[in-house]
């Protein structure tokens, strides 16, 4: 049984630096994040590296191929900074996965800030490069930006047009939000509530549910999102938001579960609970499910068994351990 992995991850140390003090400035709480107990940490080479290291790690977990991705926040680069670092990032990524190519397919990392440079690095990743869409770690900005401003209405048409996804996944917090909402639990604890515990899912959601809000699906019609950790906690107040906004009261054409079932993929991320799978299952259909470990986040053990033991037919699980994958990534 073949596995795609798409939430699998590495961290450029070029935008890490220059990013550094937008995290600083825009996160205060960051600092308590990002040194956490060594226990919780990835190991370095995981972190910054791929090649034979990795692969030997994808064969012992099971792992026929993994599609890396930075998760850095490139959106919060401006300036000529911005494309010039995100070029070097990708062309690195195209550099590292080039002599594997049965094990590894790329998302592309943009510039955000800037919307034109944002497509031209998308169509160049894409046509020259070999990438299978691009992911955005977090809002596409340090404020209250989010992606379904009007800016990016170009940035859409480009997907579109590549007919690849863009992967949203979760970032930092906004400041404001973690002082009103997850604060005073004790410094550990409202770092991690406010980030990978919570905080940050909760945001992932709501920048889908903008895009669906804002008419961004009806608009294009053809542009596909994957959202990782189960759908952010999206699917499950799917039916409480169709009640509460129906199209008399958005104005659009369709329900809110529908653009969803439409235009989001969902993957576990690492996240083994076969509640969850089942409930996914049934608000979007085998169809829309793809394969995620949150590599190395999380540890990819488990992740084969998890596959096999799951309550499915054998044709459900190739199509959630490969096949949607192949078909949405346009993997050969």
């Amino acid at each position: 049984m073949k596995i795609i992995a798409l939430e699998e991850h590495i961290v450029s140390k070029p935008i890490s630096k220059a990013t550094a003090k937008a995290v600083a400035d825009a996160y205060p709480y960051a600092e308590t994040f990002l040194h956490p107990a060594a226990a919780d940490m990835p190991d370095v080479a995981q972190l910054f590296s791929l090649g034979e290291q990795r692969v030997a790690i994808l064969d012992k977990a099971g792992i026929d191929m993994e599609v890396v991705s930075y998760t850095n926040a490139s959106q919060w680069l401006t300036g000529a900074e911005a494309a010039t670092l995100t070029t070097l990032a990708n062309d690195a990524m195209a550099a590292a996965i080039k002599p594997w190519p049965k094990r590894f397919r790329a998302f592309a990392t943009l510039p955000w800030a800037s919307p034109q440079e944002a497509v031209a690095e998308l169509k160049r990743c894409v046509s020259e490069l070999g990438f299978v869409g691009a992911l955005i770690s977090g809002r596409p900005g340090t404020g209250s930006l989010f992606l379904d401003d009007p800016r990016f209405e170009p940035v859409w048409q480009c997907f579109c047009e590549l007919d690849v996804p863009l992967y949203v996944h979760p970032n930092f917090t906004c400041k404001e939000v973690c002082a009103a909402y997850y604060s005073g639990l004790g410094d550990q604890v409202d770092t991690i509530v406010s980030a990978y515990g919570w905080g940050w899912h909760v945001e992932a959601g709501v920048q889908v549910l903008r895009m669906i809000l804002r008419g961004v699906f009806e608009r294009f019609p053809g542009l596909k999102i994957i959202s990782g950790h189960w759908g952010e906690v999206l699917p499950y107040y799917l039916t409480r938001l169709d009640q509460m906004l129906s199209p008399a009261v958005t104005g659009l054409p369709q329900t809110i579960s529908t653009y969803y079932k439409d235009h989001v993929w969902i993957t576990p991320s690492g996240v083994w609970d076969y509640n969850c799978l089942e409930y996914c299952l049934k608000k979007v259909g085998i169809g829309h499910l793809l394969y995620s470990t949150d590599f190395p986040y999380l540890p990819e053990k488990g992740a084969r068994a998890f596959l096999e033991d799951a309550p499915l037919t054998e044709e459900e699980k190739t199509m959630f351990g490969s096949a949607n994958a192949e078909k949405l990534l346009h993997i050969n």
